[in-house]
Parts: C-alpha cells; sequence; structure tokens
C-alpha cells in the first residue's frame, strides 16, 4: 500500500494531476474545450518539465543506492550517466519548445500585423517525444525507487 502512494504522489500527482485537472473544464464548456486546453498543455514539450525533475528524482535514488555501497556501483553509475543526459536532452528540448512558439507567435504578430489569438501548431514530435521521456523517467525512477528502498 505504501508503493501505491509513493506512485501516486510522485509519479501521479505531477504526470497525470495537471491533465486532469484541465479534463474537469469539460462539464462546465464542453470536452472539445477541454481537448484542446489539454493539448495546449503539452504541445510544445511541456512534459519535459516533468520528465527533467523525474530524472532529477532518480537521480537522487542512484546517489542514496551509491551511499550505501553494493556490488551494483557499475549499474549505478551507468543510470546515474543515462539520467543526467536525458535530463540535459529534456532541458534542451523544452527550450527548443518554448523557442519556437515564441518565433511563430512572433511571426504571426509581424504578416498579420495585431497579436495572434492563442492558436499554434501543434508539433507531434514535440508531444510524442515528451510522453515518451516522461513515461521513461518515471518508469526509471520507479524500478530505483522500489529496487534500491
Amino acid at each position: 500500500m505504501i508503493l501505491f502512494f509513493w506512485m501516486l504522489l510522485n509519479l501521479g500527482m505531477p504526470i497525470i494531476g495537471p491533465i486532469f485537472t484541465l479534463a474537469l473544464v469539460a462539464p462546465a464548456h464542453g470536452w472539445r474545450v477541454a481537448k484542446a486546453l489539454i493539448a495546449a498543455s503539452v504541445k510544445d514539450g511541456q512534459l519535459f518539465w516533468c520528465a527533467s525533475g523525474l530524472c532529477a528524482c532518480a537521480a537522487y535514488e542512484v546517489v542514496a543506492a551509491l551511499e550505501r555501497g553494493g556490488r551494483e556501483v557499475p549499474i549505478l553509475a551507468f543510470c546515474m550517466v543515462g539520467l543526467c543526459i536525458m535530463g540535459f536532452v529534456c532541458s534542451v528540448l523544452v527550450m527548443l519548445g518554448s523557442v519556437n512558439a515564441y518565433r511563430d507567435r512572433i511571426g504571426k504578430v509581424v504578416r498579420e500585423g495585431n497579436p495572434p489569438v492563442i492558436v499554434y501548431a501543434f508539433s507531434r514530435i514535440e508531444v510524442s517525444l515528451s510522453v515518451l521521456l516522461t513515461l521513461i523517467a518515471a518508469t526509471l525512477f520507479a524500478f530505483l525507487h522500489v529496487h534500491f528502498s
């Protein structure tokens, strides 16, 4: 039962919580608006922030396991390098997504001469990659916590 609450607090709340709360808009404004808000919340790779945080938490689990010592030091070192690389990649990708979104907004203002209504093109690659990296980071975090606790 404790593992369930750990996963709910450390994985469910940061990943699923914001999406679920945006779904609560549906009864008042309809599913169409709720879907648009959910898509807008992850469209520029916003889940990369979550994946980056999960990488940091998983790295903390690795450091705690390294401090306890054991036979798995090479595997833990490999995990630490992988987590650092994945966290850095997530940071770079969220920065690129933000820059692209800003550039698109500015370009629309220049072309049309007025501030745009908030409508952006969704990058399926950014959304898919952010979901994938978040799932990988969450899985590694959960595995490291369960295995080394």
